[in-house]
């Protein structure tokens, strides 16, 4: 099971129309929509699922940076994570599952890393209501 995560839509790009901005967990990324199955408003809360789109070529070095974050590479989707490889799990501003980058990179399990990613996919499954959203940031 994928698990979901609460995003702010901050932006919905005008000319790529499967390009969105979100805020997660504090963290900003442009993303590349790859399900919707309503229309998505700028300022509303909706659960997601994210999933990184890796290239073929290498992608995983070691870190000395211990910060879970995300940074964007230009204007495009291509992006840098880091985290920290907990064996099947990569552990970053989310988990990310199933991605087996410790079958191709085990001398780097239990290491931190910086990923660079292609993009981010995004699939929106819910909107939050507001009494929702307000339960749900501890208010």
């Amino acid at each position: 099971m994928t698990k979901t995560h609460l995003a702010l839509v901050v932006a919905i790009d005008n000319l790529v129309e499967d390009a969105v901005s979100l805020l997660i967990d504090g963290v900003s990324l442009k993303c590349f929509v790859s399900y919707c199955p309503s229309k998505i408003e700028v300022g509303k809360i909706y659960e997601v699922e994210i999933d990184m789109v890796l290239p073929d070529e290498e992608y995983v070095s070691e870190t000395d940076d211990e910060q879970l974050k995300a940074e964007m590479i230009g204007s495009g989707f291509s992006c840098e994570i880091y985290g920290y490889l907990d064996g099947e799990v990569f552990r970053s501003f989310v988990d990310f599952m199933d991605q087996d980058i410790h079958y191709e990179y085990p001398h780097l399990n239990e290491h931190y890393i910086k990923i660079t990613a292609q993009r981010m996919d995004v699939s929106f499954t819910s909107t939050l209501s507001a009494a929702e959203s307000s339960s749900s940031n501890g208010n």
